[in-house]
């Protein structure tokens, strides 16, 4: 593993963990929690490279008795961090009007969010007996007041950006300018670097299947253009491998695209890779991308295979979101000059 003078590589594991129903396209008050009795199959996986997970859990999960004493046991055996994850549609205050746009956290009166952070917050913190200090807003919905009400609440860790995301068509924010390195916020801007005030952004992991992540972005800004767009030139780039967009997740990507992307990641200097997938994935049929248990069995071994790849051949170290904070003088840009992945 690393050793003094060498560069620092980690990798960090979350897993947004919530209720079931989330691809219907409605954005229920009250959802049922059955994918956390397939956490503990997960977890074993991770047990076996010596993964400490990151479960950002949202209401529906941290009210329920049975999805804490599943989480609850395998935190106090010390294999993995319990953090926060909002959902505005149903983390208290709750409008029975959810529309997509007030879906993202970001686009509620700084005082809604406050409550609602505050809420589920305390809500963890007795049910876990844990004050949680890593946070990713559900479907990516934080801003700079976001951040600041984290920071008031003794957050350390924000891992709500995705890099090269742009979910302005539905309301939410645009990540296209993002790093994947972690940095210290600015106060006004999510994307903005600002003074270690406190609390550290931490991206989830997306760039390319090649480290010529610039010229691939350029290719696909074109290719998003007239007359290209209309000859779905954006498809060619990512059949071909030109300009394959991925994001380090088994949700979207197979295993060769996250090796690859991993892979590309290190050779351009990132110090931590961020993979991210929904509990509900753990539960055929319960999301796009896992439908039936033989796509369960794909999953997890996809999962395994990765990890065995990032351990045992880039070699990384393994730490928990939370954990990031404190290796911060390893993982921020000024280790990393010029770096912008």
């Amino acid at each position: 593993m690393n050793v003094a003078g060498e560069i620092y590589r980690g990798l960090v594991v979350t897993i947004d963990t919530e209720e079931e129903g989330l691809w219907s396209g409605e954005y229920a008050a009250k959802a049922t929690v059955q994918n956390i009795n397939s956490v503990p199959r997960f977890q074993m996986i991770c047990d076996r490279h010596g993964i400490r997970p990151t479960y950002l859990v949202t209401t529906p999960v941290a009210e329920s008795a049975d999805a804490v004493r599943i989480l609850k046991t395998i935190q106090d055996e010390d294999r993995c961090e319990i953090a926060t994850h909002v959902h505005p549609w149903n983390s208290p205050p709750v409008d029975d009007h959810s529309t997509p746009r007030n879906s993202y956290l970001c686009n509620l009166p700084t005082e809604v969010q406050r409550e609602k952070l505050l809420g589920l917050t305390e809500l963890i913190e007795c049910q876990f007996e844990r004050r949680p200090i890593a946070f990713r807003a559900g479907r990516y919905g934080a801003d700079a007041t976001t951040l600041r009400i984290l920071k008031e609440l003794g957050y350390q860790v924000d891992s709500s950006v995705l890099p090269r995301a742009d979910y302005r068509s539905q309301g939410g924010p645009d990540f296209r300018a993002a790093t994947c390195i972690p940095y210290f916020p600015s106060e006004h801007d999510i994307l903005g670097t600002g003074e270690d005030d406190g609390l550290l952004e931490v991206p989830v992991t997306a760039g390319y299947t090649h480290s010529h992540f610039e010229l691939a972005d350029r290719l696909r800004a074109v290719a998003m253009r007239r007359p290209w767009k209309s000859f779905k030139a954006v498809g060619l780039l990512d059949r071909t491998g030109i300009a394959t967009k991925v994001k380090l997740s088994p949700e979207q990507a197979s295993l060769q695209a996250m090796q690859q992307l991993a892979a590309a990641m290190i050779r351009r200097g990132s110090p931590v890779l961020v993979l991210m997938f929904h509990s509900s994935s753990l539960l055929p049929g319960c999301s796009p991308y896992v439908r039936s248990e033989a796509d369960l069995d794909d999953f997890l071994d996809r999962l395994d295979r990765f990890f065995q790849f990032a351990v045992d051949q880039l070699g990384l170290d393994t730490l928990t979101l939370g954990e990031c904070f404190d290796h911060r003088g390893h993982l921020c840009p000024g280790q990393l000059p010029g770096s912008k992945l």
